[in-house]
């Protein structure tokens, strides 16, 4: 199970330990993005630290409709106490934990500054 909190932007924080190229564990801080149908979105800046391997380039439409063509990345992330093998998104944005990730999850939020995060394995 993960454990976050929601922030005074009202955004869900949760943090996600995802393998660097040698193997190491690093805990990074996610938004939880139900609009982001994908697994991880996290900057360049992060991507370079952890020396994730580039994937595929895929064309993507953005939130504001614009059709761009983005860089995508395999990483190892810790979930559920197993090794998972996603891809992610090189973003301009704060990292971000999509949906894809969360599939077959419970996601429960107090909405309000500081509330509780968890997001558990469904039965």
């Amino acid at each position: 199970m993960l454990t976050g909190t929601v922030s005074d932007e009202l955004q869900a924080w949760v943090t996600v330990e995802i393998l660097d190229s040698n193997g190491q564990s690093h805990p990074v801080e996610v938004v939880l993005d139900t609009g982001f149908n994908g697994d991880l979105a996290l900057p360049a800046t992060i991507i370079r630290q952890l020396g994730l391997l580039e994937d595929i380039r895929r064309p993507a439409v953005t939130a504001t409709g614009d059709r761009v063509i983005l860089m995508t990345f395999r990483a190892t992330v810790l979930w559920n106490g197993q090794s998972l093998s996603v891809q992610v998104v090189e973003a301009d944005s704060e990292p971000l934990l999509g949906m894809e990730l969360l599939l077959g999850s419970r996601v429960t939020f107090d909405v309000r500054e500081g509330g509780l995060v968890t997001v558990e394995t469904l039965p």
